[in-house]
């Protein structure tokens, strides 16, 4: 015997009409759009099946809801608990943590640590969803000196604003022009990098063994005019640093210049007296190439001369003078400083 649609009552009725007028989500509307033509008593059950593209049994599980429970009850929407992912909590915390340390060689390693923190074994692919949904990328890791000390990085960051004020000094100073100073070994032995092929062929770049080298100084004005000095040489010592320092000195010579580098051995110490009178040297702490932003310069020129051979060194260096000419506009130089470094000077800057 076929199920009748019963009369809803004016009441009921009244209060579908009520939630009608309101904004709802679709799966809302269409519960309301159901009950709301059975109220009309106009249509068949097969016609509300039509309209609201709902089945059968549908239609008489909405309308037995509101019966039961009002239209409250019809437009509580009860969600599935749903499986508790494997990898949560503080072992989330502590797979992040090691993803961000570059512990996971591949897939299978985070596979087996989890394997090993949870007791439970996940798919290889299942693993790699979630590396990747937590933020990971294949890439290769930068080399990092085994003696380097990431607290003196941490700290050096920290107290960077209190060593701009100690080399500065209290006493009223010129203008003050920050700047980040490295160089980069060039030659005719090629750079080889990735490049774009397709799948299954091997791509081959041109390659001949041949040392000849070159120096490129250069250094970046942290803020302000965010300047770029540039200086080719054939070799690399003490002398020539102090050159490439006279020329930061002579760029503005009413300004103190501050200069924050590395402590290679060819870099003059803080206190030789080839230092410019109005030039100060901050010293990087020890294997932190990393906060150092002249380290990105040197990648993106060394970019655009890779996968080629040249003839000899004054073709390659015309080539690095080009590359480097749109890196060398204060735009392309703000890109370049790192945001803390930035901050950090602007905190260090006197009033």
């Amino acid at each position: 015997m076929a199920r009748k649609l019963p009369d809803l009552g004016e009441k009921v009725v009244a209060e579908i009409e009520a939630e009608w007028a309101k904004p709802h989500e679709t799966w809302a509307r269409r519960r309301l759009l159901v009950v709301r033509l059975i109220a009309q008593h106009e249509l068949t059950v097969e016609q509300i099946m039509g309209v609201a593209e709902v089945s059968r049994q549908t239609v008489f599980t909405y309308r037995d809801t509101l019966v039961a429970g009002g239209v409250a009850a019809l437009l509580r929407r009860k969600k599935a608990p749903g499986r508790q992912p494997t990898v949560r909590g503080a072992v989330a915390q502590e797979f992040v943590a090691r993803l961000e340390a570059g512990k996971f060689r591949q897939a299978r390693d985070a596979q087996a640590w989890i394997k090993k923190r949870t007791r439970r074994q996940l798919t290889e692919s299942g693993v790699r969803q979630l590396l990747r949904r937590v933020g990971g990328k294949l890439k290769v890791p930068r080399k990092s000196h085994a003696k380097k000390d990431p607290a003196k990085a941490q700290a050096f960051k920290a107290e960077l604003p209190a060593r701009l004020t100690a080399v500065v000094g209290a006493a009223p100073t010129p203008p003050i022009r920050v700047w980040v100073l490295d160089e980069h070994r060039y030659g005719l032995l090629p750079v080889i990098r990735r490049v774009w092929g397709r799948r299954g062929v091997r791509v081959h770049a041109p390659y001949a063994t041949r040392y000849q080298w070159g120096y490129l100084h250069e250094a970046l004005e942290v803020d302000g005019a965010n300047a770029c000095e540039l200086l080719l040489t054939p070799a690399i010592d003490q002398d020539i640093h102090a050159i490439f320092l006279r020329q930061i000195a002579e760029s503005d010579p009413t300004a103190l210049h501050v200069v924050i580098a590395d402590q290679a051995g060819f870099h003059l110490p803080v206190g030789d007296v080839r230092i410019p009178a109005n030039l100060r040297l901050l010293p990087l702490p020890p294997y932190s190439p990393e906060l150092n932003p002249v380290e990105r310069f040197g990648g993106l020129l060394k970019a655009a001369v890779s996968n080629r051979l040249y003839r000899n060194l004054r073709k390659l260096e015309d080539h690095l003078i080009a590359a480097a000419r749109p890196w060398s506009t204060p735009a392309a130089v703000a890109g370049l400083i790192h945001g803390w470094l930035a901050d950090k000077v602007n905190i260090g800057a006197p009033a």
